[in-house]
């Protein structure tokens, strides 16, 4: 239940921007919760429309290789993931591990 954590710090930096009737949010891939998981949590405390977008994410490895690394399993507070070049799993994230409130419209 970490991405009820995550939605509570959601709801309460978009209220301080007044009454919202809808916000956007950037969910990077390599993110610990998952966009879906963070638009059905908020969907049941908020009746506000929520676009969420999802940024690609990069990871770098000793091999050489820096690109999208294949996802094994989200847990919580992190994720598993692989190099898809040599299966190694001790990759650098580059970016798309963050969740971001991009926008917040108020009535």
């Amino acid at each position: 239940m970490h991405e009820y954590h995550v939605v509570e710090d959601i709801m309460k930096a978009a209220k301080k921007k007044g009454r919202p009737k809808s916000i956007t949010l950037e969910v990077g891939a390599l993110s610990s919760v998952s966009a879906n998981e963070i638009k059905n949590a908020l969907s049941e405390f908020v009746n506000w429309d929520i676009i969420v977008t999802t940024k690609k994410g990069i990871a770098a490895c000793d091999c050489g290789f820096k690109g999208e690394p294949k996802i094994k399993q989200r847990m919580h507070d992190f994720v598993l993931m692989e190099c898809p070049k040599c299966k190694n799993n001790d990759m650098k994230i580059i970016e798309g591990d963050k969740i971001k409130l991009v926008s917040v419209l108020v009535r």
